[in-house]
């Protein structure tokens, strides 16, 4: 608990065995409830998450074989605390900061924060091809919405239990990470912001991800929320209108 506000960790994991067990044991005692979303682990990872603590729920749902949207939206939908803090579970985001953050966050009344890793202080945690994927598509992100984000593809992110729930995000697969930011400063009754944070070299582990593929879809599914808001702002009644639009 953080200025008697409880604190909810939500961890998607796929196979993650190898590292879940220490990345429990550094998650510091003032967070309330450490949730663990098992995405069809076939390695043993919700055994070992369960038997170090967490609290282990399971989302089996994927988009071509990828579930980390699913995994969060049953997160967020299962945790119990004020405060939610979402950070993946390969071990290279700062556990220590949480207390920080949400500290910032009640002092400047924020609802959303994304901790942006750029620049990064640990150079050799993301490869360079990565970083320039990500500056390009935080560009992409200020020209179409008007916002310049320093980080839109972070893994680590806290939100108000309240404001996470009225998003209704609902991407399944890696888009969840820039749809949840866009959902938070698109948002005009939503105080969001960035906070930087360091970030550590993955070990143990190996990426999910095929970045390439990865980013083209990025990319195509922030110009669609573009599309997307455009069209509920000159049809504010249209039928499939999301609550961030």
């Amino acid at each position: 608990m953080i200025q008697g506000k409880t604190i909810t960790l939500v961890v998607p994991c796929h196979n993650e065995a190898g590292i879940i067990k220490a990345f429990i044991r550094r998650v510091p005692s003032y967070v309330d409830e450490i949730l663990v979303v098992d995405n069809n682990s076939t390695d043993g990872t919700a055994k070992i998450a369960a038997k170090a603590g967490a609290r282990v729920v399971r989302d089996n749902r994927t988009v071509n074989g990828i579930g980390y949207g699913f995994a969060h939206q049953t997160g967020i939908e299962h945790a119990r605390g004020d405060y939610i803090v979402a950070m993946d579970g390969d071990d290279t985001y700062p556990t220590d900061k949480i207390a920080d953050i949400v500290r910032f966050m009640e002092k400047r009344r924020v609802d959303f924060v994304s901790c942006n890793r750029l620049p990064l202080i640990h150079t050799q945690a993301i490869s360079l091809t990565r970083t320039f994927g990500i500056r390009i598509l935080n560009m992409l992100v200020w020209a179409l919405f008007g916002y310049p984000i320093q980080d839109i593809l972070s893994g680590m992110w806290i939100g108000k239990r309240s404001t996470l729930l009225s998003f209704h995000a609902e991407s399944g697969d890696w888009n969840f990470s820039p749809e949840i930011k866009l959902a938070a400063l698109s948002n005009k009754s939503i105080h969001f912001s960035e906070y930087h944070i360091s970030h550590f070299e993955r070990t143990g582990s190996v990426s999910k991800q095929n970045i390439w593929r990865t980013g083209i879809q990025h990319v195509l599914f922030i110009f669609s929320k573009r599309i997307q808001q455009s069209i509920y702002t000159l049809f504010p009644n249209y039928t499939e209108r999301k609550t961030y639009a």
